[in-house]
């Protein structure tokens, strides 16, 4: 392309191509939008409001009520379990696959949240 063409495209004013160009559609009215935007704020909060009353929280309820009566019957048969074995639970069967320490921890064979009504203990076993 010669110089006096390039100078000639240069000269040409551009337009710049919107994707809306009616009159009405660029004209912008900050007010209501402003307005707009409160009210579907408004509407968003009160619909998950709604949805916290009247969904969640009955659903935790629901979720806890299961969950309590699921835990009885666990200690009912923890219970169970002591009363035919006088009063201690059975021992539980050492699997090799069960507790394997590739390195010791440095406080000790049983693990840091150890619980002696949960955990076996461990320091027993390798004595």
């Amino acid at each position: 392309m010669s110089m006096i063409a390039r100078r000639a495209l240069r000269a040409v004013p551009r337009t710049r191509g919107y994707a809306n160009t009616t009159a009405e559609l660029m004209q912008t009215d900050w007010a209501a939008k402003q307005a707009a935007l409160k009210s579907h704020a408004a509407e968003t909060a009160n619909l998950w409001r709604r949805i916290s009353f009247f969904f969640c929280l009955p659903a935790i309820g629901v979720v806890a009520a299961w969950v309590r009566n699921a835990e009885n019957e666990h200690a009912a048969h923890q219970e169970h379990l002591k009363a035919e074995h006088d009063g201690h639970l059975p021992e539980t069967p050492s699997y090799e696959y069960l507790n394997r320490r590739a390195k010791p921890f440095p406080w000790g064979p049983n693990s840091l949240f150890f619980n002696p009504h949960v955990n076996k203990d461990l320091s027993e076993a390798s004595e």
